[in-house]
């Protein structure tokens, strides 16, 4: 207890200290960052918030040994928005952000937008990514471009493309290619579902003149301070797994005279293509066939035995006192994916005419995610905090406790929720928007709820991810509304479009109505326009490659590739990047990818 509360006061006082300032690190100080971010992983699916067949034991133990945070909002209830919030603090209509980007399009994160690792960068933080990025797919916008010195891994949805299923049995006829499946069209994404909601634009899904065969394949990418290399073209998910926690641990290994700020954007438990032979889900050799809970669930203990490598080598190198570890998904599951999208739990939204109440809807199961903040001697174990907070928070928050001040002239939706993490404090959200589609049935994007301490109020409601778009519902002159505190699964509303009986929840709808007439006449949404085309690009050629003399497919030459980098499984050491710099020609790395990193480099 006495070193919680000196830790407390320090926390306090490193974030009131400008970016100018330059404090010594101490243990407590400057501490490292891990946010281990799932990809469509429901509420209901993880241990520690009740599946009674899941294994994630690692998941768990960091979950009861830190602060469950029962309230935790995703910036966005589909993929690139939810990262564009994560990245920015920003709503992601504000950067522009699109729902979803496709996998060969000319537009991404904004470079205007300042992400938490240009954040980092400022503190002098070591920083990697691994995982999914989708916020881009040009070099331009990829993680090398955007703080992180390190990145591994699939820029985008892992149903974008085609994969590869190694043989854990040895035999080369075992393995599956799933072009023979589903042939080579690159719009076998289900980019329908998301455009019929209102997430891409429906242009996007049509297929006309020669598409970019970049679509066709998956790329597995690799960045070391901003040089960018195919390592599979298409990417074997049978070792996927392996590749990333090798990736993560090591690192950490080279980081730990800190500070350092690793990103885990996981792939999993995201869908893949059709016509995969493990139900639409992968998991390495270790993991098949090993939980109850079919493909799924083996899945999700794949991605726990990440989680579970990466504690044990902070363990290890005793660096858990000096770092906090932040666990959310993206969005909600996508429940139209049957028994490989996962549970919302009790987030049913049993109000609601239909049971698509997840991924790509405002309803509860669509956007509240299951998360904890753990800090070993500095969060109290066992315990909880039902305040509303956000990923929206992450950027501000670490920003916060690495003495970095936030960017100015931009509005900054999150809000620094140490507080609520490090202390028992209260949520700095008096209103947090949720912007969707309802609103129109499809872009531009508009507000469809809002929390506002118990209460929950959508202006409009829809199904989530290829549920029919039709019963898409307004509710004027006043929002449905819920106490989410008292009816979690949105079961019975207090009113349905009128004002409320009771004289505090009219009082409550009085404030909701004035936070969101402010709301409308102060937003503004963001554009994006293309960068100007680099070294290779043009029109049908903004894809991810490896050779499009071989209509980037490079399955014949993967395993050249990972032993001319020293293997897979050594990336992140010294001898892989002196390897890495000799194949490129270079004794040094490249020029930094950032003001912030230029500015580091002068410094």
């Amino acid at each position: 207890r006495r070193v919680t509360r000196i830790f407390l006061s320090i926390a306090a006082l490193v974030c009131t200290t400008t970016a100018n300032s330059k404090p010594p690190r101490d243990p407590l100080d400057k501490p490292n960052f891990v946010v281990l971010f799932m990809d469509d992983l429901g509420y209901g699916d993880v241990g520690f918030t009740g599946h009674p067949t899941t294994s994630t034991p690692n998941i768990d133990q960091l979950a009861w040994n830190g602060k469950i945070l029962t309230s935790w909002y995703s910036g966005c209830a589909v993929c690139s928005g939810s990262r564009a919030a994560l990245m920015t603090g920003r709503q992601y209509p504000r950067t522009g952000v699109p729902g979803v980007f496709g996998p060969v399009g000319d537009v991404g994160l904004p470079l205007n937008e300042t992400t938490v690792a240009e954040q980092m960068k400022l503190a002098n933080y070591s920083t990697a990514a691994v995982g999914k990025w989708h916020l881009g797919n040009r070099r331009v916008y990829l993680p090398g471009s955007r703080g992180f010195d390190y990145y591994l891994g699939i820029p985008y949805s892992d149903d974008m493309g085609r994969g590869y299923h190694s043989s854990c049995s040895g035999q080369k006829d075992d393995d599956y290619d799933e072009t023979s499946a589903i042939g080579n069209d690159q719009y076998k994404w289900n980019c329908d579902h998301y455009a019929e909601s209102g997430y891409v634009k429906s242009q996007e899904c049509e297929t006309t003149g020669d598409p970019d065969p970049a679509g066709q394949h998956l790329p597995l990418v690799y960045q070391e301070h901003n040089r960018t290399r195919v390592i599979e073209q298409p990417l074997d998910f049978t070792t996927l797994a392996k590749k990333y926690e090798a990736f993560a641990t090591e690192f950490i290994e080279r980081s730990k005279d800190g500070p350092f700020f690793l990103y885990v954007p996981f792939s999993h438990v995201h869908v893949t293509r059709p016509y995969n032979p493990h139900g639409n889900q992968y998991a390495g050799c270790a993991w098949q066939n090993t939980t109850t809970r079919g493909p799924f669930g083996d899945a999700l203990a794949e991605a726990d035995g990440i989680v579970g490598a990466i504690s044990t080598k902070l363990k290890d190198l005793n660096l858990e006192e000096n770092t906090l570890i932040l666990f959310a998904s993206d969005n909600g599951p996508w429940l139209i994916q049957g028994l490989s999208g996962g549970s919302a739990g009790l987030f049913t939204g049993r109000y609601a005419d239909y049971w698509n109440t997840g991924k790509a809807s405002t309803w509860e199961g669509g956007i509240r995610s299951p998360s904890f903040a753990y800090w070993k001697g500095m969060i109290e174990p066992f315990s909880r905090s039902s305040e509303v907070v956000s990923s929206l928070d992450i950027m501000p928050t670490l920003s916060c406790l690495a003495g970095v001040d936030l960017p100015p002239n931009r509005v900054i939706d999150g809000r620094d929720m140490s507080d609520v993490i490090l202390r028992n404090g209260k949520s700095k959200h008096e209103f947090l928007f949720m912007y969707g589609t309802c609103h129109l049935g499809g872009g531009p994007y508009g507000v469809s709820a809002v929390r506002h301490g118990k209460y929950k109020a959508h202006f409009c409601t829809s199904p989530g991810g290829g549920g029919n778009q039709s019963l898409a519902k307004k509710y004027t002159p006043y929002p449905l509304l819920f106490d989410v505190e008292n009816d979690p699964s949105e079961s019975t509303p207090i009113s349905t479009g009128l004002l409320p009986t009771s004289i505090p929840d009219q009082e409550a709808m009085v404030r909701i109505m004035k936070a969101y007439a402010m709301e409308l006449a102060t937003f503004v949404q963001g554009r994006l326009t293309p960068t100007p085309d680099g070294p290779g690009e043009r029109p049908g050629n903004y894809g991810i490659c490896c050779d499009r003399s071989k209509d980037c497919d490079c399955s014949d030459t993967s395993s050249l590739h990972n032993e001319m980098f020293g293997g897979l499984f050594s990336l992140g050491t010294k001898q892989h990047h002196d390897r890495y710099h000799e194949e490129l020609g270079e004794d040094q790395p490249s020029p930094p990818a950032t003001l912030a990193q230029a500015l580091l480099n002068e410094g």
